[in-house]
């Protein structure tokens, strides 16, 4: 849920390491997997939970501690995604759809054995989330991100994940309201 950059000090926004996935974002992922929304968060501080039950560093180490609910969204610190995919498809693999939001380190030692041998999807996002600082978004994050889709039922494909290019837009159905910002390389609107 939150999002953790391994270099602020390449951000002009100093204040803090810890970003939150904006509410549109977690809203699409669930309207493309057809559920009406996630059930768990075991990734977050309280202020920027994205579903009832949670888990924060105040209540317990999701990492660690069991995780409820059968529909769960992670957005782990970047720094350790690693540690939280390998749970991730641990926690699928007991029953559980998780969605992962996170950075794509196809080179990573963790990404063979955590994301393309157990994960059933990956899905590549067109152009930068504008996460949030203080519930304001902050267009022209410093890196890519793409979700990692791991189902209970039935075992990753044979050859790796399906992948995905996708270009996330809000779901309310309001096409009066404009689309929240997501940058392109060249930080300009898409």
């Amino acid at each position: 849920m939150t999002f953790h950059l391994r270099n602020p000090s390449s951000v002009t926004v100093a204040t803090s390491d810890t970003w939150a996935t904006p509410q549109w974002i977690v809203d699409w992922a669930a309207w493309v997997l057809r559920w009406e929304a996630f059930d768990f968060d075991p990734c977050c501080v309280p202020a920027t939970a994205k579903a009832a039950a949670f888990i924060s560093p105040e209540l317990g180490d999701g990492l660690c501690d069991a995780w409820r609910g059968t529909k769960v969204w992670v957005n782990p610190p970047y720094s350790n995604q690693g540690a939280w995919l390998r749970r991730c498809a641990s926690e699928a693999r007991n029953g559980r759809e998780v969605v992962a939001l996170v950075m794509p380190s196809f080179d990573a030692g963790y990404w063979r054995s955590a994301v393309w041998e157990r994960a059933n999807e990956v899905w590549l996002v067109e152009g930068r989330i504008a996460f949030e600082v203080d519930g304001e978004p902050r267009p022209g994050g410093n890196v890519r991100s793409c979700f990692v889709v791991y189902r209970s039922k039935g075992r990753p494909p044979k050859h790796g994940p399906k992948v995905r290019y996708l270009k996330p837009r809000p779901v309310n159905g309001d096409s009066e309201r404009p689309a929240p910002a997501v940058c392109t390389k060249d930080r300009s609107p898409v």
